[in-house]
């Protein structure tokens, strides 16, 4: 019987550690192949980290800190994206599905990078007629040129705006857009595009609210965290630990 029970514990022990050992690399593996498909890049690093790891199959990780390249925010590509999460949650088919999702967290901050070429390329195939766009941006302002089609006709456009964030969506404020030599060599000066949504982040599977899009030269720094006790658009209730009651 004192046989018996030595092997077994010695059986329990080996488990305990081929899953401490092997699990975080497999779900980690497991959640890269879902970020690869959801965020259309093959630039993906994952690194989770919890104790005892059988908790990831239960969808439950301690720490988890991840890393992309030219990932898709649905049609806006970023030229980086980083996420970190502390005490987070996922639904428990996470990693035997490979679906990626985020129910909750203790702390959860994502940073995303977009640069003036991941605008251009948006602005040239999201926003209608428009073509052959540049873009420059400063730490005061985005500077757009670009060819727009007017009933049959070609015209360069000039336009000038700032990021800005409403309702959990990064947009875009055009405050000065210029049409040049449309109308017998004169330019025009018109609101033809007064606004452009880029992203709402309500989309994102993970409740995180965008609290800064921050203009630098060449890019503009995009910041969201999980806000406590907050109420998201997919209507899962967040904790309110440690928010007076």
């Amino acid at each position: 019987m004192k046989k018996f029970l030595i092997i077994v514990g010695l059986l329990i022990v080996l488990v305990v550690g081929l899953c401490e050992t092997f699990l975080p690399r497999i779900g980690a593996g497991a959640l890269e192949r879902a970020l690869r498909e959801s965020m259309k890049t093959e630039t993906v690093t994952v690194n989770a980290r919890t104790f005892p790891a059988f908790m990831m199959l239960f969808g439950r990780i301690g720490n988890i800190d991840i890393e992309t390249e030219k990932g898709k925010l649905g049609d806006l590509c970023a030229e980086k994206l980083s996420l970190h999460g502390e005490g987070v949650k996922m639904p428990s088919d996470a990693l035997l599905n490979q679906n990626f999702a985020v129910t909750d967290a203790d702390v959860l901050t994502l940073e995303g990078v977009v640069t003036e070429q991941n605008l251009a390329d948006f602005l040239n195939q999201q926003v209608d007629q428009l073509k052959d766009a540049k873009v420059s941006i400063t730490k005061e302002k985005v500077i757009a040129d670009a060819k727009m089609g007017f009933s049959g006709l070609t015209a360069d456009v000039h336009a000038e705006g700032t990021f800005f964030i409403e309702d959990n969506t990064i947009c875009l404020r055009m405050t000065n857009v210029t049409v040049k030599k449309l109308f017998f060599g004169r330019d025009l000066t018109a609101n033809l595009i007064d606004r452009i949504d880029l992203y709402d982040f309500n989309q994102l599977n993970m409740p995180v609210e965008l609290d800064e899009a921050i203009h630098e030269d060449g890019q503009v720094r995009l910041k969201a965290s999980r806000h406590p006790g907050k109420t998201y658009g997919d209507g899962r209730k967040k904790s309110t630990k440690g928010e007076n009651k």
